[in-house]
């Protein structure tokens, strides 16, 4: 399970331990439905952690500009274990739906309230 919490601008707001090589950083993101990515992190989160490029995308943004965007691959812990995944460098730590994917989202829409992801249960056929 992935908690978290609406903060003082109702934007549900979810914490993750990041690292490479023998660094870690923890960073709060914005939960955003309206990113189709898995994660964005700031171009200080790329410093911090010195993670070199791995290459630039083409991409919208929510205001239908159309730019150039670079990625990291990057490790972080998601459900207990460690996920690695292609990052987008923008402006602000942003977690997309590529991350949402197969996962139920509880909200409690209220500042301080809970926000919980967890995992769709498989199916047998």
């Amino acid at each position: 399970m992935i908690e978290g919490e609406v903060d003082g601008s109702l934007e549900a707001k979810v914490e993750l331990l990041l690292f490479h090589d023998d660094k870690q950083l923890r960073v709060s993101f914005l939960v955003d439905s309206g990113f189709n990515g898995y994660l964005a992190i700031p171009e200080a989160v790329v410093r911090q952690l010195n993670l070199p490029l791995a290459t630039v995308q083409s991409g919208s943004t929510a205001d239908g500009r159309r730019g150039y965007f670079d990625t990291v691959d990057l490790s972080f812990i998601w459900m207990d274990r460690v996920k690695r995944i292609r990052a987008q460098v923008l402006e602000e730590p942003l977690l997309g739906t590529r991350l949402l994917f197969g996962h139920d989202m509880q909200v409690r829409w209220e500042i301080g309230g809970e926000f919980r992801l967890t995992p769709i249960p498989e199916t047998s056929v």
